[in-house]
């Protein structure tokens, strides 16, 4: 065509800039919603199975423990081999999620999780594990609720767009 070539005006690349970061910050801030929802899931399934039944069902008055309990259960005690038994205080506590899971835009990675804290908790949490298991069972019964809640929230970043 020679130098009398056609020319082209492309217009709005600013505005196609802006709405792609735009909908890039929305995926991700749906990304960590659903994974901080996913992890306070993971962390109730897990500390659910450290509320197990009590191993006995009395326990007299005194005065560090306070008034008489009677919890009328059938059989009034149950052996160890039954399971743990009602874990509660420092391990339970110690059961949470990353605080502030972070996205990378560059590798579309979000990244979080959830686990036993250190301190105390880390004399006993792999023993009583291997005993009883409660992460592992906890995970599982998590799993299943998790695909729903990404979805959701991607819907409700993606529905924005139309």
């Amino acid at each position: 065509m020679g130098s009398s070539g056609m020319r082209i005006l492309v217009t709005g690349t600013k505005d196609v800039e802006a709405a792609l970061t735009r909908v890039s910050r929305q995926i991700d801030a749906a990304s960590i919603a659903a994974l901080k929802a996913c992890q306070s899931v993971t962390k109730s399934s897990i500390k659910a199975g450290l509320r197990g039944r009590p191993r006995w069902d009395h326990r007299g008055k005194s005065a560090r423990t306070g008034a008489t309990v009677r919890l009328n259960l059938t059989p009034h005690q149950v052996s160890k081999a039954g399971g743990p038994g009602k874990l509660t205080g420092t391990l339970a506590r110690g059961v949470g999620g990353v605080r502030k899971p972070k996205a990378d835009p560059l590798i579309g990675t979000v990244q979080g999780g959830v686990g036993v804290g250190g301190g105390v908790r880390n004399l006993y949490k792999k023993r009583l594990e291997s005993q009883y298991p409660y992460v592992a069972p906890g995970v599982a019964k998590a799993t299943p609720k998790m695909g729903p809640i990404w979805a959701k929230a991607w819907q409700r970043a993606t529905a924005k767009w139309d």
